[in-house]
């Protein structure tokens, strides 16, 4: 009897190792505003913890392991970022996978809708690799996206989508290298956490120089 139970105890530890071991998250079922404790982002081994500052922390996970944006890989370089604020998630900003760019540029346009503002550019691209992305960012956003008749393998597209929804505000930003090589950069604020300076990497209030000037006050 005493060996049956070593067994199982051993085979219970096992399972729990894997448990712990294929953690994972969504990042897409994080709503802005709602209580942080909601997502127990605490008891996670994804994140490490930042909590220097009185009422705000962030959550970091640098190599993005297990953390997924509706089932869409993110980049295993540039990492993920939460900003709780007093208590509320006040932020969230990521990258997907280079891989996966152009569906996540889809995913996060059908979640917003139509932009508040966009900032056009232009991309030439590597004759084999320029209709297929054109053709995908084209279905994307039809009235931004066309080919420069001038230049080959050139087209303009929105390089950066900004949503004001009221509570909110969201961008994203796309670049596009001669390679086909797409990169990508998801930030979303709530008004709060913005005019309070709480999040890294974003100034209020807005410098004039950011495109963005008019539209975040």
């Amino acid at each position: 009897m005493m060996k049956i139970a070593r067994v199982l105890i051993l085979i219970f530890a096992v399972l729990i190792n894997i448990c712990c071991e294929n953690q994972s998250f969504d990042l897409s079922s994080v709503s802005l505003g709602d209580d942080a404790k909601k997502y127990d982002f605490e008891n996670k081994d994804l994140f490490l913890k930042d909590a220097a500052k009185t009422d705000i922390i962030q959550y970091y996970a640098d190599e993005n392991k297990g953390i997924t944006y509706g089932n869409i890989p993110l980049d295993n370089t540039m990492g993920t970022r939460i900003t709780v604020y007093k208590g509320k998630v006040g932020a969230v900003d990521t990258n997907a996978a280079e891989k996966y760019a152009l569906d996540f540029v889809e995913k996060i346009v059908k979640k917003h809708g139509n932009p508040t503002a966009s900032i056009t550019d232009k991309a030439t691209v590597n004759a084999n690799l320029a209709k297929p992305i054109f053709e995908k960012l084209k279905k994307l956003s039809p009235e931004k996206v066309s080919w420069n008749q001038h230049e080959k393998n050139t087209f303009i597209y929105p390089s950066s989508f900004f949503w004001d929804d009221g509570r909110n505000y969201s961008i994203l930003s796309i670049s596009i290298e001669n390679d086909g090589e797409i990169r990508n950069k998801y930030i979303s604020v709530t008004k709060d956490a913005y005019r309070n300076n709480a999040v890294f990497g974003l100034k209020y209030p807005t410098p004039p120089a950011s495109p963005w000037y008019k539209y975040m006050n």
